[in-house]
């Protein structure tokens, strides 16, 4: 049986593999479910997205950094609610 912390560092070292093997939408759901245990996980794996991706001229911001932002954004929010709700009650 494989703990928490454990399967958190490997869904972490999937998600960061996942941008050279997977479509964008299954890199996003490793990225969504790795951020549960490692939130900066989410930012590295949209700066590397568009570090592989990003097309000078097709837009004005590299998008997936910025969803990486934003994903890393709500799971520290998410964490930290739920370390008070869980841990208080």
């Amino acid at each position: 049986m494989i703990s928490g912390k454990k399967f958190g560092q490997v869904i972490s070292i999937f998600a960061l593999i996942a941008p050279f093997f997977f479509p964008w939408k299954y890199v996003v759901l490793c990225a969504v479910v790795a951020s549960v245990w490692n939130p900066p996980v989410a930012l590295a794996v949209g700066l590397l997205f568009d570090a592989i991706y990003f097309v000078h001229g097709a837009s004005i911001m590299p998008v997936a950094s910025v969803w990486g932002f934003v994903i890393m954004l709500i799971s520290l929010l998410m964490r930290r609610l739920a370390r008070t709700y869980l841990f208080v009650s």
